[in-house]
């Protein structure tokens, strides 16, 4: 059996108020396009197809328009279901509807039973090839609920687990529960699972401590888009929402040895879970954030038979929007700013930039970078300033005495980053100057009023 494994779509995301539909139409098409020159059998996509549980009409009408597209080429089988980011309800309402056209969504586990997350896969001759166990995302209370409710269960019925043991026991039913369906044929059986895995390889291994603890990197990150904000040069901005309780880090034991494969959502790079080849993450198509700017992306097309290690090739997704995060002194800055309309020129896209002062003294980035800004080929989106250049400062009278064009903010910022200690930067003080400087304002207003 041959299929496509995809995830974390995100559609409607909106990072740092780029409108992203005409990059999210432009890969859907080529997804499409793909899935025919392949041969796919099946579309698996493994979580997060929205960004937000209330998506806009227009993502809602992409992500449609897209399955109905899909009834024109050989890919007979589609696979969907839910993310963290997603709302399960809102998936599972058109499931009458899409099941008809051979679409099987599976949004959460809620109200359903180990028989409703296994779906058997047919050719376009309506022969078998191949079984999927379709988990999606869900919170530790609802696998917890799951077997409450079940009527039946092979161990008796012991919901008082830990939750990490019953994700394990969850997926051993499944597992064991689409061998019974398979019988005597001689087809794979695959699985999927939105979450988060330890043991990863690549990229994501260097920066899952970094991302622990952090909710909602992106809306944490639009925070300090203001002018000249302080952010570390370690901190995480690839939309990556922590999933919250024990499923948070499991296990590769977690899935059976004798799935042929395991196709996962969350980690928005590709990746292998232990490096094992069979269980995997595909990545999201998409940057969802200024760090991941110089990461390709991929789908996976995956070449499966039961039994057999899986073929899996990595397939580059295009470019559409161009994103860029630069580093550096002022000079630096500027340069890198230079080459980068020097090739625009060239060869024009539509580009979003990311600047962060690393190193120097504190200015003002809008006045320092204006020229290498102003009527150029792409925008600007963010100005920062990283936390040891702020340090640099010696006092908040230094920085009234060796300049003039600060604003009262700046002031305000600098202010707070020079009196921080090393080990009490929290999350909260770091993500919210702008609610700091809103409130610093409205002081500052009554006083004068006074």
């Amino acid at each position: 059996m041959k299929f496509i494994h995809t995830a974390d779509w995100h559609l409607g995301n909106t990072m740092h108020d780029i409108d992203r539909t005409r990059e999210t139409g432009a890969f859907l098409e080529w997804l499409k396009s793909e899935i025919e020159k392949v041969g796919a059998q099946a579309l698996v996509i493994a979580g997060d197809v929205f960004d937000v549980v209330n998506p806009s009409n227009i993502a809602k009408t992409q992500y449609y328009k897209f399955l109905a597209s899909l009834l024109k080429t050989n890919c007979s089988n589609v696979i969907v279901v839910g993310g963290n980011h997603d709302s399960g309800t809102l998936l599972d309402a058109p499931a009458g509807i899409l099941d008809a056209l051979n679409i099987k969504v599976v949004g959460s586990i809620n109200n359903r039973k180990v028989d409703d997350l296994i779906i058997e896969l047919k050719d376009a001759q309506g022969d078998a090839i191949g079984i999927c166990c379709a988990l999606p995302f869900m919170r530790d209370l609802e696998l917890e609920q799951f077997y409450k409710n079940s009527e039946k269960s092979v161990d008796g019925g012991n919901a008082n687990a830990s939750d990490s043991d019953l994700l394990k026991r969850l997926y051993a039913d499944v597992y064991r529960r689409a061998v019974e369906l398979r019988g005597n044929r001689t087809i794979p059986i695959i699985a999927t699972g939105h979450l988060y895995a330890s043991n990863l390889s690549g990229r994501d291994a260097e920066i899952s401590d970094v991302r622990a603890g952090l909710d909602n990197v992106t809306e944490n990150a639009n925070t300090l888009a203001g002018e000249n904000a302080a952010v570390s040069e370690t901190s995480v901005d690839d939309g990556v929402r922590e999933v919250v309780g024990t499923l948070g880090n499991v296990d590769v034991s977690t899935f059976p040895s004798e799935l042929d494969y395991v196709a996962l959502g969350h980690i928005h790079y590709t990746s292998m879970v232990a490096k094992n080849p069979k269980v995997r993450y595909s990545g999201s198509p998409f940057v969802m954030g200024f760090d991941e700017a110089n990461c390709k992306r991929y789908v996976l097309a995956v070449d499966v038979e039961q039994g057999d290690a899986p073929s899996v090739e990595k397939i580059e997704v295009p470019k559409a929007v161009r994103f860029e995060q630069f580093k550096g002194d002022v000079e630096t800055l500027k340069q890198k700013l230079r080459n980068l309309e020097k090739e625009l020129i060239a060869k024009p896209m539509e580009t979003y930039v990311d600047l962060l002062l690393t190193s120097g003294e504190f200015v003002s980035l809008n006045d320092a970078l204006e020229a290498e800004e102003s009527g150029k080929h792409f925008v600007v989106k963010r100005h920062r300033i990283s936390r040891d250049v702020l340090r640099g400062v010696a006092s908040f009278d230094d920085c009234v005495e060796s300049t003039k064009q600060y604003t009262k903010e700046d002031y305000f910022r600098m202010l707070i980053a020079s009196n921080l200690q090393e080990n009490d930067e929290s999350d909260a003080v770091k993500n919210h100057y702008d609610k700091f400087i809103s409130l610093f304002n409205e002081a500052v207003s009554k006083a004068h009023e006074g």
